[in-house]
């Protein structure tokens, strides 16, 4: 396999810098990585917790991202292992998984992603992971892929918070990912991303990675709460979602198509 198709995040990681995405959670099209790409992405990724979308429905989005040299991370519905070969099987070279409340399940997830004989990843070649090329060292593309691959674990409860640093221990977790709406609400303060107890919480995360010498991510649609979470230790960040994003752009846009009308005068039929 090529070289040129290693993953820049995991380079940009283990260098130590801030690496800036967003998640496709609505127009999964073909177009979007190169929209991405143009727009100063380092990543992006595809949703199927909350879409429901099936790999095949992601195609077009997965290989887009491929033809932009963005690279793709997929989101799975849960911790299984087949979801998770599956999405890797695309060429996505990021992984996240929702809701990791243990490092015992941390530990489940790497061995997931990793091939025999440090996991457990079925194995099949000249399929997309490798671009219907089938590699000619396979010993050595299998290491690569383990190597390549990004590991993202999501801290959305309390006894994932209170698990944070034995979580960020797990060898071969690369980042954790505080899911904000789901962690509020468990420590009973559903949405209010400003409460004291949140923002502990956002250090506690921080902490626990820069520790372990692991990264931590955030999803936000707001500058100001980003540049407070980068300030905090998050090195890993997603600019809101596509839809979030579409709405913001498009109320700007019909909000000063309006202004600039009202400013305007219209001659009065003779």
């Amino acid at each position: 396999m090529p070289t040129s198709l290693t993953n820049p995040v995991r380079s940009a990681l283990e260098e130590g810098r801030t690496v800036l995405g967003t998640f496709v959670m609505e127009f999964a099209t073909g177009g979007f990585g190169s929209i991405a790409a143009q727009s100063g992405a380092d990543f992006v990724f595809l949703d199927q917790q909350h879409t429901g979308w099936s790999l095949g429905e992601l195609s077009a989005a997965v290989w887009g991202c491929h033809a932009a040299g963005v690279p793709l991370g997929v989101r799975v519905p849960a911790a299984e292992p087949w979801l998770i070969g599956a999405a890797l099987d695309t060429g996505a070279t990021l992984i996240m998984v929702p809701s990791v409340s243990s490092a015992a399940e941390a530990a489940r997830i790497v061995e997931a992603v990793r091939y025999p004989p440090y996991g457990r990843r079925a194995l099949t070649t000249g399929f997309a992971s490798d671009r219907f090329d089938p590699p000619g060292d396979l010993p050595s593309e299998l290491r690569r892929r383990d190597a390549d691959t990004v590991v993202v674990v999501q801290i959305e409860d309390r006894e994932g918070l209170e698990n944070a640093a034995e979580i960020a221990a797990v060898d071969g977790v690369d980042v954790l990912w505080v899911g904000d709406g789901d962690l509020s609400t468990s420590l009973g303060i559903p949405g209010r991303l400003a409460d004291p107890g949140f923002l502990a919480a956002l250090d506690t995360v921080a902490s626990a990675a820069t520790r372990a010498g692991k990264s931590a991510g955030i999803t936000t649609a707001d500058p100001a709460f980003a540049a407070d979470a980068w300030g905090r230790g998050f090195d890993v960040i997603c600019c809101g979602n596509d839809i979030k994003l579409m709405s913001r752009a498009l109320a700007g846009g019909i909000a000063s198509f309006r202004d600039a009308i009202a400013g305007t005068h219209r001659p009065s039929p003779n």
